[in-house]
């Protein structure tokens, strides 16, 4: 029931964003509903230059803690989203975006999308939680005990 929701309403969004133009045009005139549009699209290029790079950058960090919240995770790509939705020309993306940026809402957003998925670190099977031996060890073959498959 929810997808078919979302999915009409992604159908409808053009829809609302060209009847959000000509509401907004007819109150305050083309040329600052222009205005407002290139507006937006720079603040959404500001956003993702500013904090969408220092966003991905966190999230690419090798460091982080293998148990990195859900929550945490959701919110940085929430500020990303929030960014593209400001340069996506339209009053309603504008206003998601914009409500995207309030750290208030956007913890409230990631908090539900975090009860909702399980996020899984694939690093985990390379980078065990056990400390490493403190000597390496080393498994010794003789010529008998395996085969080469590459030479004839």
């Amino acid at each position: 029931m929810t997808r078919s929701i979302t999915a009409i309403l992604l159908l409808l969004l053009p829809f609302l964003e060209i009847a959000g133009f000509v509401f907004v045009g007819r109150h305050i005139g083309i040329a600052y509903t222009l205005l407002l549009v290139v507006a937006s699209v720079i603040i959404g290029m500001i956003v993702l230059r500013r904090q969408g790079f220092q966003a991905l950058t966190r999230l690419r960090q090798r460091d982080l803690p293998r148990d990195m919240p859900a929550e945490r995770f959701f919110g940085t790509a929430l500020v990303l989203l929030a960014g593209l939705l400001l340069i996506v020309p339209g009053f309603i993306t504008d206003a998601i975006g914009l409500f995207l940026l309030v750290p208030f809402f956007r913890r409230l957003v990631a908090r539900r999308l975090a009860s909702r998925v399980v996020v899984v670190n694939v690093d985990a099977a390379a980078q065990p939680r056990d400390p490493p031996p403190a000597k390496p060890r080393t498994i010794d073959l003789d010529s008998d005990d395996y085969r080469r498959d590459d030479q004839q």
